[in-house]
C-alpha cells in the first residue's frame, strides 16, 4: 500500500511537470526564429551594433547619441562578436536558451547532491523548465540567460566545495556573471553570508577580499582603458538604482505572494527538517533580491528567478524524501500543481504566422519608404536597424525615466526633432489621441512630445505583432517631417 501510494504521488508530480515543460518547450522554436523584437530585446540588440561600430555606448550624455548601456560590458562585447553587424535576435536568443537549459541542469545536480536521487533531479529540472517566465523571459535575446547561467554556475561551486578553500573557485564565475549584468547577486551573498553564519571568518575576508579585488579590477579595466573617456561607472552602477518606485516594489510583493507564498513556506519547512545553511541563505536573499530589483520602472517577472532556481530544486527534493514516509507528499504534489499553474501567468503567447507576416509588411515599409543608413527615432530600434536605418538614440525608455527623475537633460534630443533630424520616428501610439499619462510619458517627455507634434506629423499606421505589443490597441504608428 505504501509502495502504491508513493507511486502514484512520484507519477503525479511528474506528469505535473512534464505537462508544463512540455506546454512551454514546444514553443521554443517559434520564438527563437521569430525576426522582430520581444520585450527591451531591440535595445540591446542596438547596444551591440553601436558597439561593433566604435559609437561609445557609454557617453555621459544624450547629445547627438544615446544608448541606455544597462547591461554588463561583458554582454555587449560577447553579444556583438556573435551578431557581427547583423541585427538579428537569433543568436542572442539561442545563447540565453543555453542560458536555460544549464540552470534547469544545475537544479538537477543540486537536486542529486542534496538527495543521491536520479527521481530528485529529473523532477527538479522539469519544474524549473515548467515556470512560464523560463520560456517568456529567459530565452529573449536580453542578458538574462547568460548571467543567471554563471551566478548560479558560481554557487553550485561553491556549494560542492563549501568545506575547504575550493569554495574560492566559484570567485571567477561569479565577478564574469556580475560582468554581464548587475543583477542575480543571490549566489555570492549567500555564500558570504553562509561563511559568517559558520564562523568561518578567515575564508570569508578571503573570499569577500578576492571577489572585491578581481571586481575592481574588471571595474578599472572597462573604466579607464576599454571604455576610456566615458562614464561607464554612471551607466553600469547608478542607472538602474535610480529607476526605483515604491509601486513597483508594492507590485513585487504581489508577485512574490502570488507566485511563492505556499512552495515558499513548504521550502522552508524542509530546511528545518533538513538544515542546510547554505542553501537557505540563497532561498531567503533570492527572494528578498527579487522583491527589491523588481521595484525599478522597467522590471519584469522574470526578476525572480534566483527564487525559482532555490524553489525548483527544494520542493523536488522535499516531494522524494517525503516517498517513504508518512504522510505522504500528497500536500506537496498538490502545492507543485498550483505553483506551476500560478507561474504560467504573465507569459505571452507564442509569435504565430501573422506575426511574421506584420513583421515582414514592417520592414518592406520601411525598406520602400526612406533610405538606407537615413536617422530615425523609436523606443523599439530594432526593426528600424534590420530595414537598413540608423538609431542613434536607441535608449528612449532610459533617457526619459532619467530625464523625468532630473539626472539627464532631453534637451539635446528636443532640438533635433524640432530641427527634424530624423527621417522617421516610429511610436505605438497616436500622440493626438492617447490620453494615459503613464504610457505618454514612458519613453518620452513634455519636450520631446511638443518637438514630435511640432515637426513631424502621421503618414500612416501599419499593425504591430502580438509579441511587439505592451497593450492590445498598439499599432506603428509612423510620423515624418511636417
Amino acid at each position: 500500500m505504501r509502495t502504491n501510494a508513493s507511486t502514484v504521488c512520484v507519477l503525479v508530480a511528474f506528469l505535473i511537470a512534464a505537462y508544463f515543460s512540455a506546454q512551454n518547450l514546444r514553443t521554443w522554436p517559434a520564438r527563437l526564429s521569430y525576426p522582430g523584437e520581444e520585450s527591451y530585446e531591440s535595445v540591446a540588440l542596438a547596444e551591440m551594433i553601436h558597439l561593433r561600430q566604435d559609437v561609445p555606448i557609454y557617453d555621459s550624455a544624450a547629445v547627438e547619441h544615446y544608448d541606455a548601456a544597462t547591461y554588463g560590458p561583458l554582454y555587449y562585447i560577447v553579444g556583438g562578436r556573435l551578431l557581427n553587424g547583423h541585427p538579428s535576435y537569433s543568436p542572442l536568443r539561442l545563447l540565453s536558451a543555453v542560458g536555460m537549459l544549464g540552470c534547469a541542469v544545475g537544479c538537477g545536480l543540486l537536486a542529486f547532491w542534496l538527495t543521491d536521487s536520479y527521481l530528485a533531479a529529473l523532477l527538479s529540472l522539469l519544474v524549473f523548465l515548467a515556470f512560464g517566465m523560463v520560456t517568456g523571459r529567459g530565452i529573449q535575446a536580453l542578458s538574462d540567460g547568460v548571467t543567471l547561467l554563471l551566478m548560479f554556475s558560481g554557487f553550485l561551486v561553491a556549494y560542492r566545495f563549501q568545506a575547504g578553500r575550493a569554495l574560492l573557485l566559484a570567485v571567477p564565475l561569479l565577478v564574469v556573471g556580475v560582468y554581464c549584468k548587475l543583477q542575480y547577486l543571490a549566489g555570492p551573498l549567500a555564500i558570504l553570508v553562509f561563511l559568517l553564519w559558520e564562523k568561518r571568518y578567515q575564508l570569508a575576508a578571503q573570499f569577500a577580499g578576492l571577489l572585491a579585488f578581481c571586481g575592481l579590477g574588471l571595474f578599472a579595466l572597462f573604466q579607464w582603458i576599454v571604455f576610456s573617456g566615458q562614464a561607464f561607472w554612471r551607466h553600469f552602477l547608478l542607472s538602474q538604482v535610480s529607476l526605483f518606485s515604491w509601486h513597483r516594489f508594492g507590485h513585487g510583493l504581489f508577485i512574490l505572494a502570488f507566485l511563492f507564498f505556499l512552495p515558499l513556506l513548504f521550502s522552508i519547512e524542509y530546511l528545518q527538517v533538513y538544515p542546510n545553511k547554505l542553501l537557505t541563505c540563497y532561498l531567503l536573499i533570492g527572494v528578498a533580491l527579487g522583491a527589491l530589483t523588481y521595484s525599478k520602472d522597467g522590471s519584469g517577472v522574470h526578476y525572480f528567478f534566483e527564487s525559482v532556481l532555490a524553489i525548483s530544486t527544494i520542493l523536488p527534493v522535499a516531494i522524494v524524501r517525503q516517498l517513504n514516509a508518512r504522510p505522504y507528499p500528497a500536500h506537496l504534489v498538490l502545492v507543485l500543481g498550483v505553483m506551476l499553474f500560478a507561474g504560467q501567468w504573465l507569459t505571452n503567447p507564442p509569435p504565430r504566422p501573422i506575426d511574421f507576416a506584420k513583421h515582414n509588411a514592417m520592414q518592406s515599409f520601411l525598406r520602400q519608404s526612406f533610405a538606407p543608413h537615413a536617422e530615425s527615432l523609436s523606443p523599439s530600434p530594432g526593426e528600424l536597424l534590420q530595414a537598413g536605418l540608423e538609431t542613434p538614440f536607441s535608449g528612449l525608455f532610459q533617457l526619459a525615466q532619467l530625464a523625468h527623475r532630473g539626472m539627464l537633460s532631453d534637451r539635446e534630443l528636443a532640438a533635433q526633432i524640432r530641427a527634424g533630424r530624423f527621417s522617421v520616428i516610429v511610436l505605438s501610439f497616436d500622440l493626438a489621441k492617447e490620453r494615459d499619462p503613464y504610457w505618454l510619458n514612458f519613453y518620452l517627455t513634455p519636450s520631446t512630445i511638443d518637438a514630435i507634434n511640432r515637426s513631424y506629423s502621421i503618414a500612416t499606421s501599419l499593425d504591430m505583432p502580438a509579441p511587439e505589443k505592451q497593450r492590445p490597441e498598439d499599432r506603428y504608428y509612423i510620423y515624418v517631417r511636417r
